[in-house]
C-alpha cells in the first residue's frame, strides 16, 4: 500500500511538473507581442473603417474635423501614457484604503505602466498617425480639384507638413503637463473607467 500511494504522489507530480512546463513554453515577451500585433490590426481595421465611412463622399469640414479628432487622440493618448509611466503608485493607497472610486484601478494603472504606455503611445498613437493619412489624402484630392499637378503638390507636402507639426509640436507641449499632472490625469482617467467596468 505504502508503495503504491509513493507511485500515485510520483506520477502527480510528474503531471504538475509538465503542466508548468507546457504553459511556460510561451515566454511573456512573446505573448506579448502577439496581442499587440492583434490589437493593431484589429483597431487599424475599426480606425481605417470609421475614417472611410466619415470621408467618403463628404464635404471637405468632414474631412477637417476627422484630421482634428484623429491629431486630439492621438496627443490626448500621448500625454496618459506619460502620465501613467510617470506616476507612482502609491500616491494612491491611501485612496484605495479609504475606498475611493477610481483609486485601486489607478493602481493597477501604474502597476501595469510599461505595458498601457506601449498601448496608448505607440499602438494608438502610431494607428492614428497611418489613419489621418486617408484623411489627409481626401482633403488634398479637395483642394487640387480644379488644380494641376502643382497645387496637386504643394496641398500634399503642406497639409501632411502641418499634420507633422501639431502632432510633434502637441505632444511636446502636453508632455510638460503630462508630468507635472500625473498623479489628477491617472486618476481622472482611472475614474472615467470605473463608469463602464467597476471596480472588484
Amino acid at each position: 500500500m505504502g508503495d503504491d500511494s509513493l507511485e500515485k504522489t510520483d506520477k502527480k507530480e510528474k503531471k504538475t511538473k509538465k503542466k508548468k512546463q507546457h504553459k511556460k513554453r510561451v515566454p511573456a515577451w512573446l505573448a506579448w507581442g502577439l496581442s499587440v500585433l492583434v490589437l493593431s490590426f484589429a483597431l487599424t481595421v475599426l480606425f481605417s473603417f470609421l475614417t472611410e465611412i466619415s470621408i467618403k463622399g463628404s464635404p471637405v469640414y468632414i474631412c477637417v474635423i476627422v484630421l482634428i479628432v484623429l491629431l486630439f487622440l492621438n496627443i490626448g493618448c500621448d500625454m496618459l501614457a506619460n502620465a501613467i509611466i510617470t506616476c507612482d503608485p502609491d500616491v494612491f493607497h491611501a485612496m484605495a484604503s479609504n475606498k475611493i472610486k477610481g483609486a485601486k484601478r489607478a493602481v493597477t494603472f501604474c502597476r501595469n505602466a510599461t505595458k498601457l504606455g506601449s498601448v496608448f503611445a505607440d499602438i494608438i498613437g502610431d494607428i492614428c498617425g497611418i489613419v489621418s493619412g486617408a484623411a489627409s489624402t481626401a482633403l488634398v484630392v479637395y483642394i487640387a480639384a480644379e488644380g494641376g499637378t502643382t497645387v496637386e503638390l504643394i496641398a500634399s507636402i503642406g497639409v501632411s507638413a502641418v499634420i507633422a507639426a501639431l502632432t510633434v509640436g502637441g505632444k511636446a507641449i502636453f508632455k510638460h503637463f503630462a508630468m507635472k499632472l500625473n498623479k489628477q490625469i491617472v486618476f481622472g482617467f482611472a475614474k472615467f473607467t470605473t463608469l463602464f467596468k467597476k471596480e472588484k
